[in-house]
């Protein structure tokens, strides 16, 4: 490994994480990148669980380790108050419920250096516990639950540019170059930032052997609420970014609108055959995803009621989404407010 290595800043935007904290920070302090060319940057949301006790518990024997007050509740925003701070020359974003490889440091760093992209990053092994989080984490992994995102295919074996990746290393000036997380975004912010860099001509490299775990939701409803959110304000980013929409992201908005354009007539109608058409056709292929994925018979429903949760959730997220932002179509301004650009210039170590 190069010995000439460059300092490296590791945001946490975070709220209440008092469950994973403590082994996503260890996961960060037992990097095989040299120690002390490590700062870790924490923005916490107004935590009230233990999460603050348990990082200050950490963060005592560990001076790289710094917590940044975030009164806005929202990662974007904390996210920039943190950028504000950091003095490293990559900056890598990592939330406080996942578990990053080894490795992972090091290998950004060599891919940084090795390749013309910006942005790079790996893919996402989700998982949880309890059957119903296992049954989520499935879902979560397989095209039929997030199409063709590929930084959620931990089976890919060949690095390549993509589109927009989670949790990427970031080099420092591609900030000064293209601001930081738009605040308007409450969610979906790396993605409406990963394709304001590629309109700016800058690339995203993805490799298959960069590894991180996530940490999936435990229940139905906070998969519904999450996949929700991400289809309303993919909605705003397509705004913002004039960006095409894309058949993944139009296909659970689909499934709705069909859904209800054969539900309601076919209930005025009279007509049953009519009104449960769509609704069979998605379930049949439901069945045969699930029974495809399932480790295990007793998964297959579960699975199956994953899929259609989070289906369902980004669908009337997304439809929402357009009604919600329905006045919004000329606005494309960023919204970093709270991005100190020349302080954070200042920082630079450079």
């Amino acid at each position: 490994m190069n010995t000439n290595y460059p300092f490296i800043s590791v945001i946490l935007p975070i709220r209440n994480e008092e469950d994973k904290i403590l082994s996503t920070l260890n996961s960060i302090l037992i990097q095989n990148y040299k120690s002390d060319k490590i700062e870790i940057l924490i923005s916490d949301g107004s935590s009230y669980d233990n999460t603050i006790t348990i990082i200050n518990n950490i963060a005592n024997q560990n001076p790289r380790i710094k917590i940044i007050k975030n009164n806005y509740k929202i990662v974007s925003t904390g996210f920039n108050l943190a950028l504000n701070e950091a003095k490293g020359d990559i900056i890598i974003r990592i939330d406080g419920h996942c578990e990053i490889a080894q490795n992972y440091i090091e290998k950004c760093y060599n891919l940084l250096k090795e390749t013309d992209a910006d942005i790079v990053g790996g893919v996402i092994e989700t998982i949880s516990s309890g059957l119903i989080g296992n049954a989520i984490s499935i879902a979560q992994s397989s095209p039929f639950g997030v199409g063709g995102v590929k930084f959620r295919r931990i089976d890919l074996d060949k690095g390549s540019y993509v589109d927009t990746l989670a949790f990427g290393a970031h080099r420092r000036e591609l900030y000064t170059d293209i601001g930081g997380y738009d605040e308007e975004m409450i969610c979906n912010q790396d993605d409406e930032f990963n394709f304001r860099a590629i309109q700016a001509g800058k690339k995203i490299w993805m490799d298959p052997t960069i590894q991180i775990k996530y940490y999936s939701r435990s229940s139905f409803s906070n998969l519904f609420k999450q996949y929700f959110n991400y289809g309303c304000f993919k909605v705003r980013g397509i705004q913002k970014r004039r960006q095409i929409i894309s058949i993944r992201h139009l296909i659970p908005a689909t499934f709705v609108v069909g859904l209800m354009g054969t539900l309601i007539p076919g209930f005025i109608l009279q007509q049953p055959w009519f009104s449960s058409s769509v609704l069979t056709i998605y379930m049949i292929i439901n069945i045969l995803f699930s029974i495809i994925v399932a480790p295990s018979i007793s998964l297959i429903p579960l699975i199956f009621l994953s899929y259609w949760t989070l289906h369902l959730g980004y669908g009337l997220g997304f439809i929402w989404g357009f009604i919600r932002f329905l006045g919004k179509w000329s606005d494309t301004s960023l919204k970093d407010n709270h991005f100190n650009k020349e302080k954070f210039i200042s920082n630079s170590r450079a």
